[in-house]
């Protein structure tokens, strides 16, 4: 009985249950008092002629007058929004003012039961049952009020009826005697659904709550870079749509810096040295631009700028330096310091139409144009730039559109050993000769390939031509085959390559395959996967451009290379410039203790040829010797070779 009684309480540490309670009454006791006047004014008019009129007019008129101010006073007041705790006072208010009301109603109905006929009586039964119940389940939301209605109103009518000596009435009071604890339990029962449902209400509030928390922090998030705070490239992407919507006729300018330097960084020091080096810059790269201009980070080491639309070109000039400035500024990390360089791509459009894409392409290929020539700095998207980008495009377009198959050919560049001035391979080397556009660099239509995903077509292409040559070479002669990027990071094609290989039924050790370091940086695991297997297969591999990456001793200690070979830039300067000496006697020096043989590549007179023999340099390749030639020719050419160091030979002999 405890426990019920407790469960009927009004819960005060639970507010949000409270205004629940409150609302759900605040429709439903107007109700009650509707119900109550009407049934208890019929009662009076029905005894008006057989009871006293202070019984049968004024006392249910007052009663009725009590019923209608706090009818009035709930359609006023409770719609009203109020706190808890004032809730919890009115309710406290209405189940006295419940008890009050009932005590009062069932003490004048009794009082007039006295009073008429039978059928009198039996009208007064009905108010006691039906008036009552029907309060009762008004008050169902206020359970202690609806509990304290139901055995006043059932009391009231069993102590009336049980005495009237009338059967049916003592009939109706022994039912009624039944009927109390049922009702307490309905209204408990109800209550306790009620009290569910308001927590599971509250419930599913909260977690929807969690839910819209949740999509507002993944909206930021995918907003945000999650390292460095910035912006990211979708919403660098997103601001630049913006700006051109809101004012097309002035584009935004924007630019693109790249860090020169920082993958040794991660390498060497881990990525934890390197992600604080990227906190810095953005950090640096904020206090610059302001709060005028956006800063985002695009990926990797890659970062955008949208400059104040507010600023001359002059004024982007000097902030573009100052950005490429304070990324050359030492970064402490906790082995040390590091340092980097920036190099900055910047597109100041004219008047026109453009799209974000197209901003952004042009200040990448800014940017890639810096990076081309070895140097950080700044530059500007020129007219000279867009007359390169636009003949890039014709070409990609011309790779998707055409069969290149027909046009594609390789020539084929002699490499000769110093010490015999034999010809002991060739290198092949892709050309294309369109029928659109007339012969096309291979420095222009390999990274478009690459671009396009057409290189892989293409290498297996040109790859089955150097397989039909090598097969008419004579036997001593091998190949060099170049494997781009995007090549020896394929598992695809390096197998692709090895099945061509195998049904050609030529010599593996007659192949070689050139990569540079820039295939290494983009995926190194997979890069050395396929070079595991490729040399497993009796294939060898070379270096090419060795000496101008970031990273070439420490590659060279954790693969196995075949050869190196001596980037031109040091061979070419190797008679005028004492330091390309140098570099490329290290090399040599490096090659002949790993015992692997050096190339140098960009032999371009006698003197240089000399030289190179001198310092150890076993094969060379260039202008000096020869020139790229068709296949026939080039064969002719490694004849002639030999017959010429066959007669050096006879004459030493």
């Amino acid at each position: 009985m405890k426990n019920f009684l407790a469960s009927l309480q009004l819960r005060k540490d639970n507010p949000t249950l409270l205004m629940a309670q409150f609302r759900a009454l605040s429709s439903q006791i107007p109700i009650l008092y509707i119900l109550l006047v009407i049934n208890a004014l019929a009662v009076a008019i029905t005894h008006l002629q057989s009871a006293p009129l202070w019984l049968s007019l004024y006392i249910p008129v007052a009663l009725s007058v009590v019923c209608v101010f706090r009818l009035c006073w709930w359609e006023i007041r409770g719609k009203e929004n109020i706190t808890a705790e004032r809730a919890y006072r009115l309710m406290k208010v209405t189940i006295s003012g419940a008890g009050i009301l009932t005590v009062a109603f069932g003490s004048w109905s009794i009082a007039l039961y006295q009073y008429g006929d039978a059928s009198q009586q039996g009208q007064i039964a009905y108010f006691l049952v039906v008036t009552g119940i029907s309060c009762i389940f008004c008050l169902m939301h206020l359970p202690m009020a609806a509990a304290m209605t139901t055995v006043i109103t059932f009391s009231a009518m069993i102590a009336t009826f049980m005495f009237s000596g009338n059967p049916v009435f003592v009939a109706t009071a022994v039912s009624g005697l039944f009927l109390i604890l049922p009702f307490l339990r309905v209204i408990n029962s109800y209550f306790q659904n009620f009290v569910g449902l308001v927590q599971l209400t509250e419930e599913l509030k909260h977690k929807q709550e969690e839910a819209e928390e949740l999509n507002l922090v993944n909206s930021r998030n995918a907003l945000q870079d999650q390292l460095t705070g910035l912006a990211n490239r979708r919403s660098f992407f997103l601001s630049l749509e913006e700006r051109l919507q809101k004012n097309p006729s002035t584009p935004p300018v924007i630019g693109i810096i790249d860090l020169d330097g920082f993958k040794p960084v991660n390498d060497v020091f881990g990525h934890a040295a390197g992600d604080l080096v990227l906190k810095e810059t953005a950090r640096r790269f904020m206090v610059l631009v302001g709060e005028a201009g956006i800063v985002s980070r695009l990926g990797g080491d890659e970062f955008g700028i949208i400059f104040p639309c507010s600023m001359t070109r002059q004024a982007i000039t000097d902030l573009g330096q100052a950005l490429c400035a304070t990324v050359r500024n030492p970064y402490e990390i906790p082995d040390g310091s590091v340092r980097v360089f920036g190099s900055c791509g910047i597109v100041y459009p004219e008047a026109g139409s453009y799209t974000a894409e197209d901003l952004y392409e042009k200040a990448d290929f800014a940017l890639y144009q810096v990076k081309s020539k070895r140097s950080s700095g700044v530059e500007f998207f020129s007219a000279d730039h867009e007359k390169i980008l636009t003949q890039r495009h014709l070409i990609e377009l011309e790779l998707q559109a055409n069969d290149f198959a027909s046009e594609m050919k390789l020539d084929y560049q002699p490499i000769v050993e110093l010490q015999s001035g034999r010809v002991v391979a060739y290198e092949a080397l892709a050309r294309w000769d369109s029928a659109r556009f007339g012969r096309i660099s291979p420095s222009a239509f390999i990274p478009a390939a690459e671009r396009t995903a057409v290189i892989g077509r293409m290498t297996r292409i040109l790859f089955a031509q150097a397989l039909e040559a090598l097969a008419i070479m004579p036997r001593h002669l091998r190949l060099s085959f170049n494997l781009s990027a995007r090549d020896i990071c394929d598992h695809e094609t390096s197998m692709a390559l090895l099945a061509m290989i195998t049904r050609s039924g030529l010599d593996p050790r007659r192949i070689e395959f050139e990569i540079t370091e820039t295939a290494l940086l983009s995926d190194f695991d997979t890069a050395d996967r396929v070079i595991t297997m490729l040399r497993a297969a009796g294939i060898s591999i070379a270096l090419d451009d060795f000496g101008t990456g970031f990273s070439s001793l420490s590659h060279i200690h954790r693969l196995a290379f075949d050869k190196l070979k001596i980037d031109k830039g040091f061979v070419m300067n190797f008679d005028r410039d004492a330091r390309c000496m140098n570099i490329t006697r290290s090399v040599a020096n490096l090659c002949q203790n790993l015992g692997i043989a050096s190339v140098a590549e960009g032999v371009e007179s006698e003197a240089i040829a000399e030289g190179l023999k001198a310092i150890g340099v076993r094969l060379a390749q260039g202008y000096y010797f020869s020139r790229p030639l068709p296949l026939e020719l080039a064969i002719d050419y490694a004849a002639r070779c030999d017959a010429k160091a066959s007669a050096r030979d006879s004459l030493s002999a």
